[in-house]
C-alpha cells in the first residue's frame, strides 16, 4: 500500500537537492561562519547567499532578514520585540482571532508584563473586516498581528487593505504578518503588503525543520531577542545553523523559480480531489466564500467525527489532519473554526487536506475514493 501524504500544511517533505546542501554544510563546509580562516569564510559566504535567496522571495533586502529556529521563535521575537520597541507609546495590541498558537499564547503571556490585547473577529469565511479592525484601534494601540494565510482553512487576508485601515486610524501601529503558510506558494512583496515584521518557517517549504526567519522593516529597531556573541547583526545571537539556513535559502530559490508550475500542479490536484467527492452528500468546504490558498482544503463532513475518520484513513494509507498539527492532540475545538462561528457538529467533523506540488492527480483520485468510502462506512455505523 503506497502512502498518500495530504498533510503538507503541517510539514513538507524535504526535497533531495535541499537535503543534499544541508548534508554538505554539515559534513564538508562545516566551518563556523564567525571564524576568520578559509573554512569559516566559506560558511559565511554560504549564509550570505541564503540570506539573499530568502530576501528575493519576499521582495526584501538581505540585511533585513534574520534567521531563527523557526516561525514560533520568529513570532515571539516579532511580538515581544515590537511591543517593547513601542512601549512608550502604549501597551495595546490587536490580534486576528485566527492566529497561530505561537502568536496567541505569546500575547497572553505578555499580559503579565502589563500589555493588553484584543482579538479581532472574522466573518464566517475567516476574513477580517477592515472597518472592524480600524474601530478596534485605541489611542494606546501600538501593534497588530495578522496572518497572511490561515493554517487551518487557507483563508488569504487582504493585508494591504487592512494596512490602509490601520493607518487611517493609527499610522504608527506596527504590523506583523505570519506568512508561514504563504511563503513560496503565492507572491509576497513586503513593500506592497506594507508590513513592518514578517515571519515564516522553512519546513513548510520543503526545507528541514528547525530554521525560519523574521523580516524587519528598514529603520525599525527592536531589542535583541537572544543575547550572546552578536550573530545575525546582533539581533539574534548564537552560532548560525548553517545547514538549515543554506537549505532554507535553496528552498526559497526553488520556490521562486517554480512557483507558477507548482501552483498549477496543486490546483489540479485539489480540483480532482474535490471532483471525486461530488457524489458524496453532507459535506462542505469551510471558508469557500473567501479567497483561499489552493494548498489548504478544510472540509466539514456532517455526521462524522474527524478524529475517527482520520485514523480510518490512516489505516488505508491516507494521511490528513483533524486540525492544526500543533494543537490537534488537544481535546479542544478548533479556535479558528469557532471564530468562524461554525456549528459544533461541523467543527467536530472537519478534516484538513493540504497539498504540495509533489502530490499527483492519481493520488487525488485514490484519496477521494478512500474518503468517500470511509465517510459512508462511518455514517452507516451511526
Amino acid at each position: 500500500m503506497q502512502e498518500i501524504y495530504f498533510d503538507n500544511a503541517a510539514t513538507t517533505q524535504v526535497l533531495p537537492e535541499i537535503a543534499d546542501i544541508a548534508v554538505r554544510m554539515m559534513c564538508e563546509d562545516y566551518g563556523n561562519p564567525s571564524a576568520m580562516y578559509g573554512r569559516g569564510l566559506q560558511a559565511e559566504r554560504a549564509v550570505k547567499e541564503a540570506r539573499e535567496q530568502v530576501a528575493a522571495l519576499i521582495g526584501a533586502q538581505p540585511q533585513d532578514i534574520i534567521f531563527t529556529s523557526g516561525a514560533t521563535e520568529a513570532n515571539n521575537m516579532a511580538l515581544r520585540g515590537g511591543m517593547k520597541a513601542r512601549a512608550r507609546r502604549g501597551k495595546h495590541m490587536v490580534v486576528s482571532a485566527l492566529e497561530h498558537q505561537s502568536v496567541i499564547q505569546t500575547v497572553r503571556a505578555m499580559l503579565e508584563l502589563g500589555y493588553d490585547f484584543d482579538l479581532v473577529p472574522v466573518d464566517t469565511n475567516g476574513r477580517l473586516n477592515p472597518t472592524v479592525l480600524q474601530n478596534m484601534m485605541r489611542s494606546d494601540t501600538i501593534m497588530a498581528s495578522i496572518m497572511l494565510v490561515n493554517n487551518e482553512v487557507g483563508t488569504i487576508q487582504q493585508i494591504p487593505e487592512l494596512r490602509r485601515a490601520i493607518d487611517a486610524k493609527r499610522s504608527q501601529v506596527l504590523l506583523h504578518v505570519d506568512a508561514s503558510q504563504a511563503l513560496g506558494k503565492m507572491p509576497i512583496d513586503v513593500g506592497e503588503l506594507g508590513v513592518d515584521l514578517l515571519t515564516a518557517s522553512g519546513h513548510k517549504l520543503h526545507a528541514p525543520k528547525g530554521v525560519g526567519f523574521i523580516y524587519v522593516r528598514p529603520g525599525l529597531r527592536i531589542p535583541p531577542f537572544i543575547n550572546g556573541g552578536g550573530q545575525e547583526a546582533g539581533w539574534r545571537s548564537g552560532t548560525e545553523n548553517t545547514p538549515g539556513i543554506c537549505a532554507l535559502g535553496l528552498a526559497a530559490k526553488l520556490a521562486r523559480e517554480q512557483m507558477g508550475t507548482r501552483l498549477e500542479q496543486v490546483k489540479q490536484v485539489r480540483a480532482v480531489f474535490l471532483q471525486g467527492l461530488k457524489d458524496l452528500s453532507g459535506w462542505r468546504v469551510n471558508g469557500e466564500g473567501a479567497d483561499l490558498l489552493p494548498h489548504i482544503l478544510s472540509v466539514a463532513f456532517d455526521g462524522v467525527k474527524s478524529e475517527v475518520l482520520l485514523h480510518m484513513l490512516e489505516e488505508k494509507g491516507l494521511l490528513v489532519a483533524a486540525g492544526a498539527a500543533c494543537s490537534s492532540r488537544k481535546d479542544t475545538l478548533s479556535h479558528v473554526l469557532r471564530a468562524m462561528r461554525m456549528r459544533r457538529n461541523l467543527i467536530e467533523g472537519t478534516v484538513r487536506f493540504s497539498f504540495s506540488h509533489l502530490n499527483t492527480v492519481d493520488e487525488a483520485e485514490r484519496a477521494s475514493q478512500l474518503v468517500c468510502q470511509a465517510v459512508q462506512d462511518l455514517r452507516g455505523i451511526i
